[in-house]
């Protein structure tokens, strides 16, 4: 299939995204995210309002418990029992969707309708972040964003611009994405050196993202507020 001329691509993405501005009023969101890493040190802002782990990291860590003990607020996985364990320790949970460019579609079927099971068994999870397995492909990754909001209706669909890059990330929004997560900052280092292929950004920056692609910016605080800019 060739997306980029196929019509059912164009109908998917505005489908995604009436959905997604009808689910949450024209708004959506950003949120900063600092990251516990299986040696136990944290990458991003010290002073993120998210503070994930990712399941894989875990048996480095010494498990969830640890990892709540280190910092950990939230964990993003797709194994149930990691989901229960987070719950009952009192921490957010979002669902990885995991898919790699060019699988066929029946095994995305089957993957997403697993995951809504096990998200329809959990309803206070945070969100579903569609995470590529390899290289992201442009219209391959938007496809399964559109995807993702056809099978979560009224879930947050997040957009990882740590994983994605800032200008998919950004394109995501416009085919079901309701979220991006990042390191964002009052500011950032300029992108030279070492910093040349960082994809850290302001607040002013991601707001800005999110403004371009037809929403209203909403920024995550603390103890689940939300400030419109």
């Amino acid at each position: 299939m060739t997306f980029a001329t196929d019509p059912d691509f164009f109908t998917a993405g505005r489908a995604a995204l009436a959905a997604t501005k009808t689910a949450f009023s024209g708004q959506a969101f950003f949120v900063s995210v600092r990251r516990l890493q299986p040696d136990g040190s944290w990458s991003g802002p010290p002073a993120a309002v998210c503070a994930l782990v990712d399941e894989t990291a875990l048996a480095k860590l010494g498990g969830l418990a640890a990892a709540k003990q280190q910092g950990a607020s939230s964990v993003l996985c797709d194994a149930a029992a990691v989901a229960q364990q987070a719950e009952g320790l009192g921490m957010r949970v979002f669902l990885r969707a995991p898919f790699t460019a060019g699988e066929p579609d029946q095994d995305r079927s089957l993957r997403l309708a697993g995951l809504a099971a096990m998200f329809e068994r959990m309803p206070a999870m945070g969100g579903v972040v569609p995470i590529p397995l390899g290289e992201a492909q442009g219209l391959d990754t938007l496809q399964f964003f559109a995807s993702c909001r056809a099978r979560f209706p009224r879930a947050h669909v997040i957009a990882d611009v740590e994983c994605l890059g800032t200008k998919l990330g950004q394109l995501c929004l416009s085919f079901g994405a309701d979220e991006l997560w990042g390191a964002i900052s009052a500011q950032r280092a300029l992108r030279l050196g070492e910093h040349a292929s960082s994809h850290a950004l302001t607040r002013d920056e991601a707001a800005l993202l999110v403004r371009a692609a037809g929403f209203v910016a909403c920024e995550r605080l603390p103890e689940g507020k939300v400030q419109i800019l």
